[in-house]
């Protein structure tokens, strides 16, 4: 028996995770859920799905102020 799993919206988060980890921008998603990348920031006028990551400060993530 072959079962087709089709990607589920958190497969889709989780590539985009990845990819924005790797530090490339996402640019689309494909109907088949395949992540659309490109390595250099977006020119003037095209748009990305994904912003550049914002730098966070590690007391926050301890909850320390």
């Amino acid at each position: 028996m072959n079962r087709q799993n089709p990607y589920t919206q958190r497969a889709i988060e989780r590539a985009i995770r990845a990819a924005r980890a790797a530090g490339l921008y996402v640019v689309g998603v494909q109907a088949d859920g395949t992540v659309l990348t490109q390595e250099n920031p977006p020119q003037p006028g095209q748009t990305a799905l994904t912003a550049k990551p914002g730098l966070r400060d590690a007391r926050e993530k301890l909850g320390v102020h």
